[in-house]
């Protein structure tokens, strides 16, 4: 599987870092892809923070990444809006999300003047602001999620609610579901990279932590995929430690 793989794409919270700390043998194992001569991405769901911002943040913990590496859900939810032609969009997530689509000429309105729905995972989610994307909700054209993610692993490797926790009230209040997801488990991540940078299904390799997000993704995808996880599952390989992955367990 190793040999025929151009591109190994990397989840981040979870399998190169728990918050602020990088686990330990992360580096060796990105450090050994591109020493095998494969070109390695981060993918992540986090919509918190712009591509920009995890570019550095990964630099910050040594890390050596190009920023075009960065694949986030808030980058690819304004390249879906783009290409959709989806206008009058009203963003229930933070204010990095905005700029991540303010970079690219997106134009942002009120709830009042809302037509569509963006939610994006947001820690300070909160009564005020579920009220008034509910009532965007109730009125929109179109509702869109970054992910739908029950919990991600984050500082300390606690377990901390994912942007599930944001949608399901949205979705619940307004009798309503989400048109779409970008996110993973959904396919447009992968799609969005192979695009691109010319790859092929086959020829990229999916390391993350979680099934139903990460390696779920990558069965819909069709590509090969690496679970980080103490359980095993018949359809993934199943490793213990990220630093397994530098001694080539492929």
């Amino acid at each position: 599987m190793f040999e025929e793989t151009k591109a190994v794409l990397f989840d981040l919270d979870g399998t190169i870092y728990y918050g602020s700390k990088i686990i330990d043998g992360a580096n060796e194992a990105i450090d050994h892809c591109r020493d095998c001569g494969k070109r390695v991405f981060f993918l992540t769901n986090n919509s918190t923070k712009t591509r920009r911002q995890i570019f550095d943040k990964l630099q910050g913990m040594g890390i050596s990444c190009n920023y075009e590496e960065v694949i986030t859900s808030g980058y690819v939810s304004a390249l879906h809006v783009l290409q959709n032609d989806i206008k009058n969009l009203y963003v229930c997530g933070t204010d990095n999300l905005r700029l991540e689509l303010e970079d690219f000429d997106i134009k942002l309105v009120s709830e009042d003047e809302a037509e569509n729905l963006l939610i994006g995972y947001d820690p300070d989610f909160d009564y005020v602001k579920c009220t008034i994307a509910v009532r965007v909700a109730k009125k929109a054209k179109r509702l869109i999620a970054c992910n739908k993610e029950r919990v991600f692993q984050g500082e300390g490797a606690k377990w901390f609610p994912g942007c599930g926790a944001m949608v399901a009230p949205i979705e619940w209040c307004s009798n309503r579901q989400v048109d779409y997801v970008v996110g993973k488990p959904n396919t447009l991540l992968l799609e969005t990279l192979c695009d691109e940078f010319d790859l092929k299904k086959d020829e990229v390799l999916m390391v993350g932590d979680t099934y139903e997000s990460d390696i779920l993704m990558a069965n819909r995808f069709g590509c090969p995929s690496i679970l980080i996880s103490d359980n095993e599952y018949l359809d993934t390989i199943s490793v213990g430690k990220i630093c397994e992955i530098a001694n080539i367990v492929f």
